[in-house]
């Protein structure tokens, strides 16, 4: 399994990649490789992003996820799978702020009341930016992506995925 997941912050990247990962799988969070440890307020150099994405495609089972559209694509060359999660605002704002108001970490991260608020006007104009990280980005990138691509553009039809990747799972290991 090499699968890339790419998708609005609040999509569900992080919960499908969880999903979909088998015990031997390694999840490879863009933001991990994108940010310092400890928040979201400080990047890390580029050769050292570049470094990290190295390392992580020697694994021969992955997912990884993330918004990062330019890191998303360090992955094209060995990944079997995109899947592009292209849901609503409305859902994507609302995870965001259940995330917030459950817990103050995410992905073992700080993730403080401006940070949050921050994210979200960030996240709401996925739509209309045009860089790699956004709604035209990534449309760009499925586009451009050669092997097998998903789309995905809600909850019902992530839940009829997973079933089907868990039937073909089984099948192919004849534990059905």
């Amino acid at each position: 399994m090499r699968t890339v997941i790419i998708g609005n912050s609040g999509s569900g990247k992080t919960w499908l990649s969880q999903k979909l990962a088998t015990p031997n799988a390694q999840i490879i969070h863009l933001d991990a490789l994108f940010w310092m440890p400890g928040g979201f307020d400080n990047k890390r150099d580029r050769e050292e992003v570049n470094q990290l994405i190295f390392q992580s495609k020697e694994h021969l089972n992955w997912v990884a996820e993330g918004v990062f559209g330019e890191l998303a694509e360090h992955y094209f060359d060995v990944a079997q799978t995109l899947i592009w999660l292209d849901m609503s605002w409305d859902l994507c704002c609302s995870r965001l702020e259940q995330r917030g108001s459950e817990s103050k970490k995410h992905l073992g991260r700080e993730q403080t009341e401006e940070g949050l608020r921050k994210l979200l006007d960030w996240a709401s104009h996925y739509y209309d930016r045009t860089d790699t990280r956004s709604r035209k980005g990534h449309q760009s990138l499925y586009n451009l992506f050669q092997e097998e691509k998903i789309l995905l553009k809600s909850e019902l039809e992530v839940d009829e995925y997973l079933k089907s990747s868990q039937t073909r799972r089984c099948t192919r290991t004849g534990e059905l």
